[in-house]
């Protein structure tokens, strides 16, 4: 006897998404970013979706070929993800509940700290509460199918769905990831620890993942501020550097430093705005049809670099975006997720790839260029053209201040309360386990 549960996976399949899962009302009491009312008034259960990447596009990014075809991908994956989780919406719609499509990305919470990037929900959570995830050591969740390289989406709902079976909350971590943790070394500001864990509280068990060193370090390097590798062998797609980071790590604990070195180099780059600006528009807004017709599939880019970048540059006019045609690259990381491959082999060889493939840099005439070695990109930093100008940098600062103070600055209370009264249960979850490992050693 066919369920809603049942129809609303068959009707997900027939649109080629092959991880579907389903987490009702038991499985959300975790810290705030898993409060499902907060993105909808009465949502009692959340369906999930995993989407895979493009791997062609996937390993000329990770190999220095281009970072065109993996950005596309990730346009026309946000905006198909979002189109998805539309048409399941109105499928719910139609048998009688009421349903909310949620943002991929970009939807964060009111804070002080504008940086933060709390999630209004948490798609990562999500995908583990519905079982067709379970955490990985970077913090990315990792599905059996396709390692940590997915695009995760996902619907809310005011129907009392029944859960699905989930994976166990260190099946990965006590697997895979205690033997491989290159995720540690693919990230350029080595954001989390190699060997110490901290924990989420989520539906009354501990998901374990790397702690966290400093989400600033993560900032920076995604938003292509310092992309150099601590071993100076391979960077990211990002073009900027941190001259005080060149000879050394940051120290983490130094969280002013860190917030000073950001704002210094994010807001002297002139561009900062319109970049975060490409990913608020594609993860959190539906466009129309029309606006992606003509934009052809990754397989089909043109050869030539200069024309990729046309391409990508004429869709980000489509969405009103000016002022960066000559690199419209504005995902130049996520290395941490994009090596971990769906077994230890596929992952050491994505790794291999990304700590062979030189460092890019911005050559004198603006092309991005690549090279073998840090002294050539040393020599050719020294060459390239002036910076964007006063006045470019001024109207980015602007920019840029109106942006995050309009949409992530403030205070929410409720929030705020939810967060105590999280981290007093966690607490006392991790004093549980302690006290019983102590117990279990005593007893040996």
């Amino acid at each position: 006897m066919a369920t809603l549960e049942s129809d609303i996976k068959d009707f997900m399949r027939a649109r080629g998404v092959g991880l579907v899962g389903i987490a009702g009302p038991e499985r959300f009491d975790g810290p705030p970013s898993t409060d499902l009312e907060y993105s909808m008034k009465g949502a009692k259960s959340f369906v999930a979706l995993a989407v895979p990447y493009h791997l062609g596009a996937l390993y000329d990014f990770l190999a220095k070929r281009s970072p065109a075809p993996h950005n596309l991908d990730q346009f026309l994956k946000y905006q198909r993800i979002l189109r998805l989780e539309k048409e399941l919406a109105d499928f719910l719609v139609e048998r009688g509940y009421r349903a909310r499509p949620l943002p991929m990305s970009c939807d964060y919470r009111r804070s002080p700290y504008v940086f933060s990037l709390k999630p209004a929900f948490s798609l990562r959570l999500g995908a583990i509460a519905a079982g067709i995830a379970a955490p990985g050591w970077s913090g990315n969740v990792k599905t059996e199918e396709y390692g940590a390289a997915v695009h995760l989406g996902g619907v809310l709902t005011d129907a009392v769905l029944q859960s699905d079976p989930l994976l166990p909350a260190r099946y990965f971590i006590d697997g895979d990831c205690a033997k491989c943790k290159r995720c540690v070394k693919a990230c350029p500001s080595r954001m989390f620890e190699a060997n110490e864990e901290e924990y989420i509280l989520l539906g009354g068990r501990l998901l374990p993942r790397a702690r966290r060193r400093n989400i600033d370090l993560c900032n920076i390097s995604c938003f292509g501020l310092h992309g150099l590798s601590s071993d100076r062998k391979w960077s990211n797609w990002g073009f900027h550097w941190i001259d005080e980071w060149v000879e050394r790590e940051p120290d983490p604990s130094k969280r002013l430093s860190i917030l000073a070195q950001l704002l210094k180099r994010g807001l002297t780059t002139g561009d900062s705005t319109q970049r975060f600006e490409i990913l608020r528009r594609l993860c959190y807004v539906l466009w129309p049809e029309e606006v992606l017709e003509g934009v052809p599939e990754v397989d089909e880019l043109p050869q030539d670099e200069w024309e990729r970048y046309r391409v990508l540059a004429e869709l980000m006019g489509r969405m009103g975006i000016r002022g960066i045609e000559s690199y419209p690259i504005p995902l130049v990381c996520g290395h941490c997720a994009l090596v971990c491959g769906p077994t230890l082999e596929e992952t050491a060889e994505r790794y291999r790839i990304l700590a062979s493939s030189g460092i890019v840099m911005s050559g004198p005439d603006g092309r991005m260029v690549r090279v073998d070695t840090f002294e050539e990109a040393a020599a050719l930093r020294k060459k390239k053209e002036k910076g964007p100008g006063r006045l470019r940098m001024l109207r980015d600062i602007a920019a840029s201040a109106l942006l995050w103070h309009r949409h992530y600055f403030g205070i929410e209370p409720k929030t705020a309360y939810h967060h105590f009264r999280y981290r007093r249960r966690l607490r006392k979850a991790l004093q549980e386990v302690g006290e019983g490992r102590g117990e279990a050693e005593e007893k040996s």
